[in-house]
């Protein structure tokens, strides 16, 4: 989701293991879960050296140092979770680090607590990260545990996870976090301060946990960046290789504020575009190409890198594959199964979907657009023919209450009125979300609704706003029955259409502002009176806020669906508020969204 020309405009205006020890590849570059290692049960970790032992006052004086992104837990499964930190090797040296490991039932790790532990390598050609895919017998479904790492008797800080229920068992409630969009450059990560404090079982991330921007946050002193991430290691004004890649996930993960939550709750994590690239699709991104490199140049190996990077850094238990190209190297799309009360189907709408459908330019063609014969050609696919069908029978054969998407770019339909035109001439906001995919929306939602699927929830992000919409195959249609429920949450930093409103300097241009976030100059509009005019051209939409920051708290029950949206007061200082911006029913068997608070 790019402001870039938007900002030009405005200014116009006005169980696959057990654990794994990361092994290097053939060519020596990449962790890959290869060469397996069974568990060390703690009464026989003392015959391959291992002591586990801590010692405080190393801790206190290196902690920092030695583990500077903390730790970290993602894609809980009945019997463990993957378990993530990164030794700096300034600090811990450049060879062949051994880690030890523990999980215990008690956060200080006493004696008789400690169920599980064993050893780990970290290694330069993975970026010195250790990843643990954790399935054991040892843990229990549902139950909290706590971790750490140790390296010469230097204990990381304790993380916590909460593993998940067993395919089947009866929940009486289910309580998730859903985040997305966080740019470092545009202001704090306050939101995480207090997400890290919510009773919440897991937390679902929706994509771009980095950007590929260094300072391009506005809000900050003389109204620019807010915070400024450290130049590339390539000396290049953006990713230009693998060490690029790393040093952006590096720095994020380096935040407080994201170590908090990180610490407390595993990480369900997808990627959206600034992964790699704003607005990209397969190995093709369309904006802030290098001299002699275009919209329409594949960047193959850019792509990889960034895969690699989010594979060592992120926190999903698939494989990356070195050897296989961009397009096979890593498959993210997957699901989660929360007992008998909800499946969450997990999709990737950046490696397989086509291109931008009218053009590659910003404004009217990408976003602000009236549209394009090819942008309702039935070939069109954002998931991929493969993705597709295995989506659809997740969906189909779900035999659990709740049928939840991770989807992350906008599923319903957004349009407005065509500034100095005719009040019926309207045009699409951006067309890199579905709506530069109608065809294979309708079809998706169609089969869902003709298969008789209830309970049909959609959680998206990307747009940096709030939202709860209906969704229909034919938006177009308001008499058609919805099928199902959108929720979007807004952002935890990135620019949204506050942001869009502050006069910032021309001089670099800032990217990110939502598209459609001009409009607030370009209709004439103040702010708090764009979402009437939004919901009135949008009547499939029920709320629309993209004037603040935060997450989205569910509570989901055998009896309804409900949707907490959190925010903070500012980002562009640490010491943000926290309020209650509203709260959504959705009820069990019924498409119905009711406003509560």
């Amino acid at each position: 989701m790019d402001r870039r020309g938007f900002l030009k405009s405005f200014k116009g205006a006005v169980g696959w293991v057990a654990a794994a020890v990361v092994a290097e590849s053939a060519a020596g570059l990449v962790p890959v879960y290869r060469d397996q290692t069974p568990f060390i049960g703690h009464a026989d970790a003392a015959g391959l050296g291992a002591s586990f032992r801590v010692d405080l006052a190393a801790t206190a004086r290196h902690q920092a140092a030695l583990f500077p992104q903390s730790v970290a837990a993602g894609d809980p499964n009945p019997l463990g979770a993957v378990l993530w930190t990164r030794l700096d090797p300034e600090t811990a040296g450049r060879g062949r680090l051994i880690v030890e490991w523990q999980i215990a039932t008690d956060p200080d790790f006493t004696e008789g607590s400690v169920v599980l532990q064993g050893l780990a390598v970290a290694l330069a050609s993975g970026d010195h990260t250790v990843k643990l895919p954790i399935q054991h017998p040892a843990l229990r479904p549902f139950s909290t545990y706590h971790y750490r790492f140790i390296h010469q008797t230097v204990a990381s800080r304790t993380g916590r996870f909460k593993t998940m229920p067993c395919p089947g068992d009866a929940l009486a409630q289910l309580r998730v976090g859903y985040a997305v969009c966080q740019d470092f450059s545009n202001g704090y990560y306050t939101a995480y301060r207090y997400l890290a404090q919510e009773d919440v079982d897991v937390v679902v991330f929706l994509g771009d946990y980095i950007y590929e921007y260094r300072s391009d946050g506005t809000g900050g002193p003389d109204k620019g960046p807010v915070r400024v991430v450290p130049p590339y290691p390539s000396g290049a004004d953006y990713p230009a290789s693998l060490a690029d890649y790393r040093h952006l996930h590096q720095v994020y993960r380096s935040d407080p504020d994201i170590q908090a939550t990180h610490e407390r709750f595993a990480f369900i994590q997808l990627w959206d575009d600034h992964e790699f690239f704003n607005d990209c699709h397969q190995d093709f991104h369309e904006d802030t190409n290098p001299p002699g490199l275009s919209a329409t140049s594949p960047q193959p190996g850019l792509r990889q890198a960034a895969n690699q990077a989010w594979a060592e850094h992120g926190l999903a238990a698939v494989p990356f594959n070195p050897d296989a190209d961009w397009s096979q190297s890593i498959r993210v799309y997957r699901t989660f199964r929360f007992g008998s009360l909800a499946d969450l189907v997990v999709t990737d709408e950046r490696l397989y979907r086509d291109g931008p459908p009218c053009g590659d330019v910003t404004v009217g063609e990408r976003y602000q657009t009236l549209g394009c014969a090819e942008r309702t050609n039935p070939a069109r696919t954002m998931l991929g023919a493969p993705q597709k069908e295995w989506f659809l029978g997740q969906v189909k054969r779900s035999k659990a209450m709740w049928k939840l998407w991770a989807n992350e770019v906008m599923l319903c339909q957004y349009r407005l009125p065509t500034p100095d035109a005719p009040t019926d001439v309207v045009e699409f906001f951006d067309l890199d979300q579905w709506d530069g995919y109608p065809a294979e929306r309708a079809d998706i939602l169609g089969q869902i609704r003709d298969a008789g699927v209830q309970n049909f929830v959609v959680l998206s992000g990307d747009a940096h706003l709030y939202l709860a919409s209906y969704l229909r195959t034919d938006f177009d249609n308001p008499a058609e029955p919805a099928m199902g429920v959108e929720l979007m949450v807004g952002a935890i930093s990135s620019g949204n259409y506050l942001d869009a409103a502050v006069d910032t300097p021309t001089a670099t241009p800032l990217p990110n502002l939502p598209a459609g976030a001009m409009r607030v100059a370009q209709l004439s509009l103040p702010l708090d009176g764009l979402a009437p005019a939004i919901l009135a051209y949008n009547p499939h939409m029920v709320f629309w806020n993209g004037s603040t920051w935060g997450y989205a708290v569910l509570t989901i029950t055998p009896q309804s669906l409900v949707c907490d949206y959190r925010v903070v007061s500012t980002v562009k200082t640490p010491d943000g508020a926290l309020q209650q911006l509203a709260s959504f029913t959705v009820p069990a068997q019924q498409v119905a969204i009711s406003q509560t608070a």
